[in-house]
């Protein structure tokens, strides 16, 4: 998935004058806003015995300015321990680079849950130990201990979820349609906004979002299902404006009146054009994570295992959501967001709406689903 960094700078040093202001009354009321290390005693002991061992420093492997640098400072500070980071410009590209060198110098790195599985089922990962994390146990929302890509959360810690969805201007769309949001109102109301419409450069994601407008699961590899969706997104494209992966311009320009995109973007786009805003399907979508994972050759296992425990601090979680926008996978991060972005549709997602949405799963790339979703993009992209 394309990282895109809108306001991040103003986000970040928003939320840095709120998180500053926080911390001070903890500290001036006896507390230093930390959570611990780990639950106590022998774990603590162990894992930091295991850093002075395994040294000081952490190789980490992500996206290029898309977290927010306070947290990788704030956690070297408080550790003493050195960040070394790589960047990558897709997973894909990182999961190629492990598999080519299984012991390359990295301790962690974040796939999206493709990139997992496939990291998973290529023995590039290491099990996590998860008495050196015990903010998993007490923040982790069950969606995520449970996920059938990673039961028990055995091999990563996904940071954020992030959610298919349309944006809309509403000059143009009528926000108090009951069906707002609705896969089913993007694609049956198209003709009302001809021409002004954008869809993801995306196979998977354009042909999700048709399933689910049917009423079927986005990773249907069901023939009769698929020809259905192809039948919908065929009707529809005489309608579409362009194909567009990053529709920012023509959203805030008023060009495009409907776009489909990930609902984080539209916090970042209101402030730009305050007509702009985001809705989910009240029946479910697709979503996402990035999850924090330690590759098979980590050097560094231990220092690895106190960054994700760091950032599963509810003040830290916090300054990463208000920064990328996307939904915390965390139950009391959203206490510590102003209430202006708590409430911005997307972000504070209950645990109900969240049973109602699907993860990726293989059906729908690869064998059967993948070849019938070829065929129909391969018509729809002539």
């Amino acid at each position: 998935m394309s990282k895109k960094k809108v306001f991040k700078i103003c986000a970040v040093f928003c939320f840095t004058l709120l998180f500053t202001a926080a911390m001070a009354v903890q500290i001036f009321a006896g507390g230093d806003g930390k959570e611990e290390a780990a639950s106590g005693g022998e774990e603590t002991a162990g894992i930091m015995e295991q850093l002075e061992k395994e040294g000081k420093v952490l190789h980490i492997i992500d996206w290029a300015e898309w977290w927010p640098e306070e947290i990788y400072e704030g956690f070297s500070e408080e550790y003493g321990i050195k960040i070394v980071r790589d960047n990558f410009a897709s997973v894909d590209d990182m999961v190629t680079k492990i598999k080519l060198d299984p012991n390359a110098d990295y301790d962690i790195t974040l796939p999206e849950i493709r990139g997992m599985i496939t990291m998973k089922e290529l023995g590039l990962l290491q099990e996590l130990n998860h008495d050196w994390i015990p903010n998993a146990q007490r923040y982790l929302p069950e969606k995520t201990k449970t996920a059938w890509y990673d039961p028990g959360y055995k091999y990563g810690i996904a940071t954020d979820f992030y959610f298919l969805a349309w944006l809309y201007n509403t000059k143009y769309v009528d926000e108090n349609d009951p069906d707002i949001g609705s896969w089913k109102m993007f694609f049956e109301d198209a003709p009302k906004w001809s021409g002004k419409i954008t869809m993801l450069e995306t196979m998977y994601q354009v042909i999700g979002s048709a399933l689910l407008s049917l009423g079927y699961s986005y990773n249907s590899d069901n023939e009769k299902e698929l020809m259905e969706a192809r039948d919908v997104l065929v009707e529809f494209k005489p309608h579409m404006m362009s194909w567009d992966e990053w529709p920012k311009r023509v959203l805030l320009e008023e060009e495009a009146w409907a776009s489909q995109l990930w609902i984080g973007e539209s916090w970042f786009l209101s402030k730009e054009n305050d007509a702009i805003r985001g809705a989910l399907d009240p029946n479910g979508t697709l979503m996402g994570v990035d999850s924090l994972v330690i590759p098979k050759g980590a050097k560094h296992a231990a220092a690895a295992h106190l960054f994700m425990d760091y950032l599963l601090r509810p003040e830290i979680n916090a300054l990463l959501i208000s920064t990328i926008g996307y939904a915390p996978n965390h139950t009391e991060t959203a206490k510590h967001l102003s209430e202006e972005m708590r409430n911005w549709p997307g972000v504070d997602v209950s645990e109900d709406y969240l049973k109602k949405c699907e993860f990726v799963h293989p059906r729908a790339y690869t064998g059967k689903g993948l070849e019938l979703r070829e065929k129909i993009w391969q018509e729809l992209r002539q």
